[in-house]
């Protein structure tokens, strides 16, 4: 029984970013043809980010509260319905609305679906458990443009917007049908509330704040990363080699591979050698794989740039997650996770906004260089990771001591 559940949570992992992965190809390009500049198109990629910051930390800590099984299937809700109004955008202002509109459902369904994963995970597996958790989210990162960039060569932008929806309505549907959260669950989230209110108890654990911090910017250069590419990775390739869809959806979906595929080693490296070495290792891979981005000539050497950056952020990722459950109370778990996402978000608004406007002044190759420099500098804070030493084999959620 637990198994079947977990692999359901893996599931819905993957049905959301499949959703959102397979309209990322037309995005932009579509946006651009309808009069959106670079600028625009930042705004526009930065929507989606930003509504998940400033509703990721009040859902997670409502999944504290309430339960997390109600909040993810309104957040696939939410993005089908967004899904669908996309057929009715004809300006760059609509695409902004709308994109705001997933980033609320987004907000609502990551912080819960993540806590669920690690409510009854001892620290010694947590690092296996986030690097298996972001295999399975990257393989939809990965295969959703790819699916997209196909879809919308054969069939049109009207033919993306449709299969976003469907897949996020596929995702409630599996969500309610599968995952029922028992009236002894509930009343533990219940009982967290007023124990942890009780005590007073702090979000992270005395003295780890900074390592907190330092996991979370390690975590915010992904998302400067992600957005990059969302916004201007395709009309850098277009710019290169004159790109296509179908190019741009396999430039996406190698990055997507590369993330897929290094996150259950990085994830086992860390419960091995502790959280910093991955995390600031995988951080600086991640960057040399952005500055060849800026020495591509073409298809292949962007393709291979591409993969290695996001091979590079996978190796990190795992540690800087399993660092989130390891320093924080655990009957505040969503609310952690709920900062921890929100710092992807943040990394994703500053990304799109900024180089948006960097490639307006600079050129898009400019833009490429400026941000494997600061990816450089992301990255060093890793250096501020300590090590959270002679942590319990297991560590039981608080609904099932005692």
């Amino acid at each position: 029984m637990k198994d079947r559940r977990i692999l359901v949570r893996y599931a819905l992992t993957f049905l959301a970013t499949l959703g959102y992965g397979i309209m990322i190809p037309t995005l932009s390009v579509h946006a651009h043809s309808l009069g959106a500049d670079h600028a625009a198109i930042g705004v526009i990629i930065s929507a989606f980010a930003a509504a998940q910051l400033l509703t990721q930390v009040p859902m997670g800590r409502l999944s504290d509260r309430i339960g997390r099984v109600q909040l993810v299937v309104f957040g696939f809700g939410l993005m089908a319905l967004a899904a669908t109004l996309y057929h009715f955008a004809t300006i760059p202002g609509q695409f902004v609305a709308l994109q705001a509109l997933a980033g609320v459902g987004a907000g609502c369904l990551w912080p819960p679906l993540m806590a669920m994963l690690t409510d009854n995970v001892g620290p010694a597996e947590r690092g296996r458990m986030m690097g298996i958790f972001n295999t399975v989210f990257f393989l939809g990162v990965g295969i959703g443009p790819l699916a997209g960039g196909f879809i919308a060569s054969a069939f049109g932008n009207d033919a993306v917007f449709n299969a976003w929806t469907g897949v996020a309505l596929v995702g409630a549907l599996l969500c309610f049908a599968a995952i029922k959260e028992s009236a002894t669950e509930k009343r533990a989230a219940a009982a967290n509330v007023r124990a942890s209110a009780a005590a007073n108890a702090p979000l992270i654990k005395p003295g780890l704040w900074s390592t907190f911090a330092a996991g979370c910017v390690i975590r915010a250069r992904g998302g400067v990363c992600t957005s990059f590419n969302y916004a201007l990775l395709p009309l850098y390739a277009i710019a290169l080699f004159d790109a296509t869809p179908a190019m741009i959806g396999s430039i996406m979906f190698i990055h997507g591979i590369g993330l897929a595929f290094f996150n259950i080693p990085g994830g086992m490296m860390s419960d091995r050698v502790g959280r910093r070495l991955p995390a600031l290792a995988g951080s600086l891979v991640a960057t040399a794989g952005v500055l060849w981005y800026s020495a591509a000539t073409g298809y292949w050497t962007l393709f291979a740039a591409v993969g290695l950056a996001g091979a590079g952020i996978a190796f990190s990722t795992p540690a800087v997650a399993a660092l989130t459950a390891d320093v924080c109370d655990p009957r505040r778990r969503g609310e952690a996770f709920g900062y921890f996402l929100t710092s992807f978000n943040l990394g994703m608004v500053l990304g799109a906004l900024v180089f948006g406007f960097v490639s307006d002044s600079l050129g898009l190759w400019g833009a490429v260089f400026t941000w494997g420099v600061a990816s450089f500098a992301l990255s060093l804070f890793g250096l501020l990771i300590r090590e959270t030493a002679k942590r319990p084999a297991v560590e039981l959620a608080p609904q099932l001591r005692g």
